[in-house]
């Protein structure tokens, strides 16, 4: 009976206080409130404007719903903030009886927001804060223990946020942003671990009030959430995000995630992965106003991008990821290990990759002639590298790169506390390339220096990538070594200071289509006013030995030595490379040896070379050849000649030691007579010219036998 009774009593409360609520819902209307409200508002700075009805909702949700309300700052209140067409709130009745909060649904409809940020770069809800949190200090703040004991606890069945906008100004900057048709929707909200689904949709309008541009972002997303007792936990999983950009072109991207946050409060972690679909980022770059034109038209129009990542409040991994760009795909690592020191960590392998295809196509000849850069342009960014904490590396099974390729190339880039270093590695035409570089931007000038070293390097099909081998062919292997150092900032600062030097050394090279031995021989029957014996000679020149050195200072690379064999002749070569004017000017002396093989009277140049009948000409270092001209379009066809001064001076010591040979002591006597004689020969009438023609045609090949000149 007496549980009866208890109930009998409770059930008479219970339909008490709902007649109670429904009375008052009857007799008291909810619009008298308006004024209290604006009141109590207006005390804290702001000012509400409610143009409809407040209204009352009951069974078996309690709540309100309020009708064209705005809200503004109430030193301005004609300058709106937020505009809500319809809003509504209902909580669940009767577990409100039981002390619990549990919200039924929650609607915003027609929500209007404008954001400005004033010359001043002050923004209208700025100071709305600024106000309320002079009146948060004014209020005695809960303890510690007070906050804790009131443990959130949450349950919303739908909320809903539809047909909105937002709009943020930057009145100084010249930026304006709109979020339109803003419509959010979420299901069985809680905080007790349990997923519930969150759909986004909106468009972003990105104004340059400046440029008058104008971007427009279409955003879709759909995520599944899970939010942990007490706010310490987030889970995003089956996380779909699509963007549609439209600008002066449409592109599309779409990036699908999961995510899980742990102990948010305190010590975050977080761990999950992501990817990127193919995409063309050639279009997204172009949707951005990022108009980088490349060689290769169609390079960017296939990227995709995937990875795990691990992180907290001091670090981010990606690992394991996976990153195609067009036909290459990469491997690897990246992330900062430090957020406070901005510290980049990059660890990328690659396939096959041609470089090229991703700069700039080469000028035409029109845009050559348009005004260039005047050099004094900044090259080194000395501010960011400065600051850049960096450690990276990137491997390639082959690289393309101005047209070369090389082969299981390693790049490696250091920097910190103002120092760059860089390394490369790699394989290339049969040997290898050792190179490094260090950028000192600690001092005020930055400093550069760098090292190279060549092994085994076949020159021939470098000449034929570079299309440097229509004129003239080198073929064999070379090694090499160069360092140097500059100082400056800009390209003309950097060429100005640079200093260099440089050793190198070459096996089985191979010269075409000059024959040295030929002219060399052709020179010795013109010299003794002999026919030159018929022969076939190769088209080409064979390098027995190569070495060298070379230096550079002030713009201008000096050959300081170059020692070759060509058969039984010792090759030199003096003479520079003018940077400035952009020539170039070599002398090539020849030397005759004598071998076992030959006697007291007679040299043979090789075995299938000419016979040498005189003394005169071995041992003897001879600058007949002058190779000078334009560097960017050498031919050694054209731009080699003898030296006419040189042969003229040495016609003459051979005519004064033949002279000597015959005639002994008596040559002094008619050595003046005799010189004289010979000059008048060399440059009496028409004998000049005829000289002339010959020497000029000394090193030039017939045209009609090419390979086969005797």
């Amino acid at each position: 009976m007496a549980v009866k009774s208890v109930l009998k009593i409770t059930a008479y409360i219970l339909a008490f206080v709902i007649a109670a609520i429904m009375v008052l819902a009857l007799v008291v209307d909810a619009n008298m409130f308006k004024p209290r409200i604006q009141t109590v508002a207006a005390e804290r700075g702001i000012a509400i404007n409610m143009r409809g009805d407040l209204s009352w909702a009951f069974w078996p949700s309690i709540g309100v719903a309020v009708n064209e309300v705005s809200i503004a700052d109430s030193d301005a209140p004609q300058k709106i903030i937020a505009d809500v067409k319809k809003a509504s709130f209902l909580v669940a009745f009767v577990p409100l009886l039981k002390g619990e909060f549990q919200v039924k649904h929650v609607l915003v409809d027609g929500a209007v927001i404008d954001l400005e940020v004033d010359e001043k770069g002050e923004g209208n809800w700025e100071r709305l804060i600024k106000k309320q949190t002079k009146d948060a200090v004014a209020n005695q703040p809960e303890t510690p223990a007070e906050a804790d004991a009131k443990e959130l606890k949450l349950a919303i069945e739908e909320v809903n946020l539809k047909n909105s906008q937002i709009t943020y100004t930057n009145v100084k900057g010249g930026q304006k942003l709109a979020l339109k048709n803003i419509n959010v929707a979420m299901d069985n909200v809680n905080l007790k671990g349990k997923p519930f689904d969150v759909d986004v949709a909106a468009e972003t309008d990105i104004t340059d009030t400046k440029a008058n541009t104008t971007t427009t972002i279409k955003t879709k997303l759909h995520n599944s959430v899970a939010i942990g007792e007490g706010f310490n936990s987030l889970a995003l999983d089956k996380g779909d995000l699509q963007l549609e950009l439209r600008a002066a072109n449409s592109a599309a991207i779409k990036l699908t995630y999961s995510l899980k946050l742990d102990d948010l409060k305190n010590n975050l972690s977080y761990q999950g992965k992501f990817a990127i679909p193919a995409t063309n980022l050639k279009q997204l770059m172009t949707a951005f106003a990022v108009n980088h034109v490349t060689a290769n038209p169609k390079s960017l129009s296939e990227f995709s991008f995937s990875s795990d990542v691990k992180g907290d409040k001091k670090h981010v991994l990606l690992s394991g990821v996976q990153l195609q760009v067009d036909k290459t795909h990469f491997k690897g690592s990246l992330g900062l290990t430090d957020f406070a020191s901005k510290a980049l960590a990059v660890d990328l392998q690659g396939d096959e990759m041609i470089l090229d295809d991703y700069l700039a196509p080469k000028a035409n000849e029109k845009a050559q002639a348009a005004p260039a850069g005047t050099g004094d342009e900044p090259l080194i960014p000395v501010e960011t590298l400065r600051t850049l904490n960096a450690d990276i590396k990137l491997s390639f099974s082959k690289l393309t790169f101005t047209g070369l390729a090389l082969e299981k190339s390693l790049l490696t880039v250091n920097a910190k506390n103002g120092v760059l270093r860089q390394q490369l590695n790699a394989n290339a035409y049969s040997g290898n390339i050792h190179q490094k570089a260090e950028v000192d931007t600690r001092n005020q000038t930055p400093q550069l220096q760098f090292e190279a070293v060549l092994q085994g390097i076949e020159v021939a099909p470098i000449l034929q990538a570079k299309k440097l081998d229509e004129k003239f062919k080198l073929s064999g292997a070379i090694q090499a070594n160069a360092r140097g150092q500059a100082t400056g900032v800009s390209q003309n600062q950097i060429m100005a200071s640079l200093t260099a030097n440089s050793t190198f050394s070459g096996v089985k090279m191979r010269l075409a289509p000059l024959n040295i031995e030929q002219q060399f021989c052709k020179f010795i029957s013109l010299v003794n006013r002999e026919e030159a014996p018929e022969k076939t000679w190769n088209g080409y020149t064979e390098l027995r030995e190569l070495s060298g050195k070379i230096t550079m200072a002030k713009r201008i690379i000096n050959i300081e030595s170059l020692n070759a064999g060509v058969e039984k002749l010792l090759l030199g070569s003096s003479g520079n490379i003018n940077l400035v004017n952009g020539s170039y000017d070599f002398s090539l002396p020849l030397k005759l040896v004598r071998d076992a093989t030959d006697t007291p009277t007679s040299i043979n140049t090789s075995a299938q070379g000419c016979v040498v009948t005189s003394n005169y000409w071995a041992e003897r270092s001879m600058n007949l050849l002058r190779c000078k001209g334009k560097y960017a379009d050498i031919n050694p066809a054209s731009d080699c000649r003898p030296d006419k001064d040189m042969l003229n001076a040495l016609i003459k010591d051979f005519a004064a030691y033949k002279l000597k040979e015959k005639h002994g002591a008596k040559v002094e006597e008619k050595k003046s007579e005799l010189i004289k004689k010979l000059d008048e020969k060399l440059g009496g009438e028409g004998a000049a010219e005829k000289a002339k023609d010959t020497l000029r045609n000394l090193f030039k090949k017939k045209e009609e036998k090419p390979k086969d000149d005797n």
